[in-house]
């Protein structure tokens, strides 16, 4: 090989770990994520029984499908589930998965998804919509860091952000799933009247090839060119800056004018996203466009 060639040669991909699923922590990491998924499934078949229809259901579907792009944000972005589990599910790009992929994309995409198209339509301003954001970073933030704390996954190459094995540059693309997903449904939700409501179950999946094609591509491509600690740190920067970006352009398509929106506090709106709004705010559709 020429000197050229050297120069020009794409520095190597850091090589995956190759250590083995741990038996307990797959177990207790797996019933952990699977509580959340055993209570939207009850809430999705309950709405099913007293006719508040299937969209619950179709969502927590299509959280399901989207869990076919875990291999490839692993890749790009040098995550390795450890392989080997008990519960493994499905293969691809040459990785196992275990049950545990499959109940995090379940109710993290597909449950907060609805939760986020409930919110929507009960309103929210362009402020509670950032609030939104920072509430999934916190909730990304405590559903992951038990597995790599546990074992069960691990990140490796130079990862920016990386303090206890969870890099937080992930927590900052990932919120952005749901809520692109709960966006889409909120605004075509009055355009698909009967079985065109399963559509929703592609809108999942669909919302997170957005997402993490919008903002996840500076750290991706450092971290894949084997750069220094402080090129993926800067490419972290320019990641949060396209997620903040990425928020602000949603909040354009879902909030309201402040004058609009009558229930003020994070609180009263999760209460009425649940539980309905009640008398005093009616969730309403947008308008057609």
């Amino acid at each position: 090989m020429s000197a050229l060639d050297n120069v020009l040669a794409a520095p190597p991909i850091p090589a995956h770990p190759t250590t083995p699923m741990p038996f307990v922590p797959e177990v207790l990491f797996t019933v952990f994520l699977g509580i959340p998924v055993v209570v939207m499934v009850f809430f999705a078949v309950r709405h099913l029984i007293v006719g508040k229809g299937p969209l619950l259901l179709f969502c927590l579907i299509g959280g399901g499908i989207a869990c076919l792009f875990e291999p490839i944000v692993d890749t790009l972005g040098l995550c390795y589930i450890r392989q080997g589990a008990v519960t493994t599910t499905f293969s691809s790009m040459g990785r196992d998965f275990p049950l545990f992929i499959n109940f995090v994309y379940i109710w993290y995409v597909g449950g907060l998804a609805y939760l986020a198209f409930r919110i929507y339509s009960t309103g929210v301003t362009r402020k509670q919509i950032f609030q939104l954001y920072v509430i999934d970073v916190f909730i990304n933030i405590f559903l992951e860091s038990p597995g790599v704390l546990m074992g069960a996954y691990e990140y490796y190459g130079p990862q920016p952000l990386n303090f206890w094995g969870l890099p937080l540059w992930w927590v900052c693309v990932n919120p952005l799933m749901p809520m692109t997903a709960g966006a889409l449904i909120y605004r075509m939700r009055q355009h698909l009247p009967g079985w065109r409501l399963a559509l929703v179950v592609a809108f999942i999946p669909m919302s997170d090839g957005i997402a993490n094609g919008a903002a996840a591509w500076p750290v991706w491509t450092a971290l894949n060119l084997d750069a220094s600690l402080w090129v993926t740190h800067f490419a972290w920067l320019v990641t949060l800056g396209l997620a903040l970006t990425y928020v602000w352009v949603l909040s354009f398509v879902v909030a309201r004018p402040d004058e609009e929106v009558f229930i003020k506090s994070k609180a009263g709106i999760l209460k009425a996203a649940v539980f309905g709004a009640g008398d005093t705010v009616k969730a309403r559709e947008p308008a057609t466009a």
